[in-house]
């Protein structure tokens, strides 16, 4: 059976054109370099991805060109990656149809984060992945962002979302207290099959924590470097230059106030094409991109 949602999982920006427009052929160049270096799958329109600054049809579109350019991938002789789609909205209509549109674009899985404008009880987050799972065949990771959506995933609530609703998978920050004794938790509450996979790259390089699962943005702009440090640490290599590397960047965009403007900054600075994101979100100042450039260098 195929366990879904490990190993590294690379997290794209969404490129945009000049006429603030999703780019898929940049999309696709990302894709491509991430499935060539040997990242284990692809999320598309997460946080990195900025997938709330757009539509339904852009979502849609966004998922069927990542998923096309994986196919493109696996056909010229990469391994074949799954590809994941966030799916998250402010109401759970949206998220059901943004859910069956990513289906029959071909999407492997779904990253569902129980977004609300107030805070959800374990009630009404139970409720959401079962009408997420009523309308789709597709397995869900539960998406865990406590600061952020002010919800913080009980063991219970994991234990009977992992038996009625298709949750194969937790996707937890390592920026928690206590994160060793979360895991050992969240592990007992959902058994061994399960996908327990961590985020946050200045964690995840400084500790290279044996999860099942690596879940980061990082990966899909210096794919090459992160699945060396990724089957190293699996392996009980020693690590090579592109930890170092790796560290400085992450450490670099830590400090960027403007998480989703500092990766297209750092894009840019790869040679990845893209526009600025689409606001809200902000750009990263002269002083930060300098940080990012003396980080790659």
């Amino acid at each position: 059976m195929t366990r879904h949602f490990t190993g590294l999982i690379a997290y794209p920006i969404t490129p945009l054109t000049h006429d603030d427009e999703p780019d898929m052929g940049a999309l696709a160049h990302l894709v491509h370099n991430a499935a060539r270096a040997g990242v284990s799958g692809i999320t598309v329109l997460a946080t990195s991805g900025a997938g709330v600054t757009f539509d339904r049809d852009e979502r849609k579109s966004v998922v069927e060109a990542a998923v096309q350019a994986a196919e493109g991938a696996a056909m010229a002789g990469d391994a074949p990656i799954p590809v994941y789609a966030a799916v998250s909205a402010a109401s759970t209509r949206q998220v059901r149809k943004f859910s069956q549109d990513a289906e029959r674009a071909g999407a492997a899985g779904l990253l569902v984060a129980p977004f609300s404008y107030h805070p959800l009880s374990d009630g009404e987050v139970r409720t959401l992945f079962a009408e997420v799972a009523d309308a789709t065949e597709l397995p869900l990771c539960f998406y865990n962002k406590p600061v952020q959506t002010q919800y913080d995933l009980t063991p219970a609530t994991l234990t009977y979302l992992a038996n009625t609703a298709r949750v194969v998978a937790v996707k937890e920050t390592m920026r928690r207290e206590h994160i060793v004794s979360r895991v050992s938790v969240l592990r007992d509450a959902a058994g061994p099959d399960f996908s327990l996979g961590l985020s946050s790259d200045v964690q995840l390089l400084a500790d290279r924590p044996d999860v099942d699962a690596w879940h980061t943005g990082l990966a899909a702009l210096m794919p090459a470097d992160y699945a060396q440090v990724w089957s190293r640490s699996r392996n009980g290599h020693e690590q090579g230059s592109g930890l170092a590397r790796l560290q400085a960047v992450a450490l670099a965009l830590s400090g960027v106030r403007h998480s989703v403007g500092a990766l297209h900054a750092l894009a840019g600075e790869l040679g990845v094409a893209t526009a600025n994101p689409r606001g809200p979100f902000g750009l990263p100042g002269s002083a930060d991109v300098q940080l990012l450039q003396a980080a790659l260098s």
